[in-house]
């Protein structure tokens, strides 16, 4: 009863027969005096300004029932309130505080009948990283399985890498990378040539990072007016963004396909299984023993038992490591990239066009690069997201107007040319960030930032002598979770 003249008397909007001391609010014995002390003699209100200068709404019912009446009400004093609350969980659910708390209990994972197999190593991703890390096991006697389920960034990258890093322990890792591409491709074609990398210099900075990088890379600087001969008889004499280029030499390109399968034939060769398109479903560990729950390509669940488990997922790799309790901080950033229909070879001497790089904060991006493939003729590029939070988990579908608007501007600005030549393709791929993690005692292999083609195999050999015991650089413990990490930024 009393609920029912309650609200018949408030809905009589006469200010002059309303009792300003009734509780308009239930929850938070909000009475009619305080709301309009709050409003003074504003003729309009928002709901949530009245409910955070007065609690009005912020009770268990969420405002459910108060802020019907208190529209209807102020209506009568010629003030309106607008909009309604910010919605907040749990509403009228009354949810205990003990209710939500993890307990830390592995999630159980239903699946039919599965049979369990013993494996000496088990690597989980089929990229650049993981067939790498396939290939040393298998070498090392240790019979591994790679579960494999997507064709992710590692199958299509552009295809290059480079030892011109501002850290010089990056610098001998991509080096010691490079002699084992020429070793790949003494096994099998994988289109194996050497390029060079021109980077352009748009301000001091940039020129100062570069010049100091002369120090451990084999390269040199060349100015404006040398372009032209020096980067591509075709380079625009009218461009006035770059005062000059940092040219650096024995860097590479192959073709990524073509290198993983090389990797994972060696691996094969030498004892190991690949698992491919399978789907790791679940990672649990208990003492020293991973057990690792795979879906085949039969839709068969098989159970693998381990103590040496690689997580070289990529973008998928942090979801994984959270299930045997380990936070990284990765998270994937969308990279998109773009390669042109077949055209004439554009650089030195009749060569292709090498990696062309500008590294200006531009429109929304960092660097901006591309380079002209040996083999096609087409030129393939990429540009980078100069904030990555913003490009975090994004969808992969689709490529943006920014991304197609800046390479239009950038390549066109190089070279006029380019201005005519027909796109053939437009993808887009994850990137890992924001650092490197390579740790054998968690057995993580993760965040390589999109450098994994350039740097991945020979990390992927000092991880398998780290598991054996061998002596590897300093440098290497860096890359641990708890190590301070090798961070690129000047060249990333």
């Amino acid at each position: 009863m009393f609920n029912v003249v309650l609200s018949t008397h408030l809905l009589n909007t006469n200010p002059e027969k309303s009792d300003n001391q009734v509780y308009i609010c239930h929850c938070e014995d909000v009475k009619v005096d305080e709301i309009l002390k709050a409003i003074g003699d504003r003729k309009f209100i928002s709901v949530d300004e009245l409910k955070h200068i007065t609690r009005l709404g912020m009770g268990p019912c969420r405002g459910k029932r108060c802020i019907l009446r208190i529209k209807q009400l102020m209506r009568g004093y010629g003030i309106e309130v607008t909009g309604d609350a910010t919605p907040r969980g749990p509403m009228a659910n009354q949810i205990n505080m003990g209710e939500l708390h993890s307990k830390k209990v592995h999630e159980h994972i239903i699946t039919p009948e599965r049979k369990v197999i013993k494996a000496n190593a088990v690597v989980a991703g089929g990229g650049i990283a993981g067939s790498s890390l396939f290939r040393y096991l298998a070498e090392a006697g240790m019979k591994p399985f790679l579960v494999n389920d997507e064709y992710g960034g590692s199958w299509r990258n552009i295809a290059a890498g480079r030892p011109a890093f501002s850290l010089p322990a990056l610098a001998e890792i991509a080096a010691q990378n490079l002699q084992l591409f020429k070793e790949l491709h003494a096994i099998s074609d994988i289109d194996f040539t050497l390029i060079r990398y021109v980077n352009f210099v748009h301000d001091e900075a940039t020129y100062k990072s570069l010049d100091a990088s002369k120090a451990w890379s084999d390269a040199y600087m060349v100015e404006a007016k040398d372009f032209r001969k020096e980067i591509s008889p075709e380079f625009n004499l009218h461009c006035k963004t770059y005062s000059h280029a940092l040219i650096t030499n024995n860097c590479w390109h192959a073709t990524p396909g073509k290198t993983i399968d090389v990797l994972r034939k060696i691996g094969t060769q030498n004892g190991g299984t690949i698992l491919e398109k399978a789907k790791v479903i679940d990672v649990e560990k208990t003492g020293k023993e991973y057990r690792v729950i795979v879906l085949n390509r039969q839709g068969e669940y098989v159970e693998y038992h381990t103590e040496v488990f690689i997580n070289a997922l990529g973008a998928k790799a942090a979801n994984f490591a959270q299930k045997v309790g380990i936070e990284t901080g990765l998270f994937p950033v969308k990279h998109q990239a773009f390669i042109t229909r077949r055209m004439p070879l554009l650089g030195k001497n009749g060569a292709p066009l090498d990696m062309l790089i500008d590294r200006r904060k531009y429109r929304g991006f960092s660097a901006v690069y591309g380079q002209q493939l040996a083999e096609t003729g087409q030129i393939i590029g990429c540009a980078s997201p100069a904030i990555d939070p913003l490009e975090t988990d994004k969808n992969l579908k689709t490529n943006s107007q920014d991304f197609m608007e800046i390479i239009s501007e950038v390549f066109s600005d190089w070279i006029p040319k380019f201005s005519g030549v027909g796109l053939q393709a437009l993808w887009s791929g994850y990137y890992v960030e924001p650092r490197y993690i390579v740790d054998p005692e968690l057995g993580l292999f993760i965040g390589m930032r999109g450098h994994g083609f350039m740097l991945s195999q020979y990390i992927a050999k000092l991880y398998v002598d780290a598991l054996k015991g061998k002596a590897v650089p300093d440098y290497f413990h860096h890359l641990k979770l708890s190590g301070p990490g090798l961070s690129e930024m000047a060249f990333k």
